[in-house]
């Protein structure tokens, strides 16, 4: 049974009371902490879903805010990505035996005015499952709504024959130890990149920087659409947009000699196994993953084993069972 005065719950009430409370944007017209809670109660409820004796949630948090209130998303992205909520939402989960198949991501978004998840016009909380378009990085399920039961259930199928490895060394990122497996991935600082004026959604970052409080914080040189990541012709390459404080490759490691990538490098540079990417003052390492040569049905049996580090723990789903 479900209780609001679940400790884990309470925890969360007075973290995002206090952040609130400590944000110079967010007001009571945009969070309202106990409607969140009574969201998350409700949420928890309605998406148990039962896979071989496993009672199991979705895993991607859909924080939705009216499209009139855009310039919000970057400071509730920062709250809802906060550790003490993640850390307390997952011991929530936990508490309620629910299991997940994916680690947890936090999607801020906008809607149209009548939208019904946010009929109150504050931010409004929900669970979803991975949609296809994720397929090359989660752990896809079919449910059976009237049932509450998961039918099947699909590992990472890759987009792409080669995969590679980004691994931050000095920033507070999202994932870390992130895969690339699909043509295009976007690095930036926070998740969703939206135009204030009008609402509407420009990109969602793959590899994403923290946006933290501090102005020290190394993540915080990272600019929001930093550069990107590609796969062309057998090779990836790095393209920089501009950013304000810039992107850099060193080939020989940490202290080698620094290659900058400017936006004059239209078709991207090349990027080569062990390269160290400087995003603004972060540091990242790019490793190519040996895949090659597989067709897409072994790539997908390959890449469950290689995002064994990325997949959630639980104890109780067996990766082994995954399907390809």
């Amino acid at each position: 049974m479900l209780d609001f005065n679940d400790k884990y719950l309470a925890q969360i009430e007075k973290y995002l009371l206090t952040s609130r409370e400590n944000s110079w944007t967010i007001t009571e017209e945009d969070l309202d902490p106990r409607e969140i809670i009574y969201q998350i109660i409700d949420q928890a409820k309605q998406n148990r879903y039962d896979y071989n004796g496993v009672i199991c949630a979705p895993n991607i948090i859909t924080i939705s805010i009216p499209e009139t209130k855009a310039e919000k998303v970057e400071d509730l992205e920062m709250i809802f990505n906060g550790e003490e909520f993640l850390r307390c939402f997952e011991a929530f989960l936990a508490s309620q035996q629910l299991s997940l198949f994916n680690s947890i991501r936090v999607e801020v978004q906008t809607v149209s005015k009548g939208n019904s998840r946010v009929m109150y016009r504050r931010a409004a909380f929900a669970l979803d499952w991975p949609g296809q378009e994720m397929s090359a990085e989660d752990v896809l399920v079919t449910i059976n709504i009237t049932q509450k039961k998961i039918t099947s259930v699909i590992s990472p199928s890759p987009q792409i024959p080669q995969l590679a490895r980004l691994t931050a060394h000095n920033a507070v990122v999202y994932q870390n130890r992130y895969l690339i497996t699909k043509p295009i991935i976007y690095i930036g600082r926070m998740r969703s990149v939206v135009n204030e004026q009008t609402g509407k959604l420009i990109r969602r970052n793959d590899f994403v920087f923290a946006h933290l409080e501090s102005p020290e914080a190394l993540s915080n040189s990272v600019s929001r659409q930093h550069s990107t990541v590609f796969y062309r012709n057998n090779a990836f390459y790095v393209l920089d947009h501009g950013s304000a404080n810039g992107t850099a490759i060193q080939r020989g490691g940490f202290n080698s000699e620094e290659f900058l990538v400017t936006p004059n490098y239209s078709q991207g540079v090349k990027l080569e196994h062990r390269d160290i990417l400087r995003f603004g003052s972060a540091w990242v390492s790019f490793e190519i993953v040996p895949i090659t040569e597989l067709n897409k049905q072994s790539q997908a049996a390959r890449l469950a084993e290689v995002l064994t580090d990325s997949l959630p723990n639980t104890g109780k789903i067996n990766k082994k069972d995954l399907s390809v």
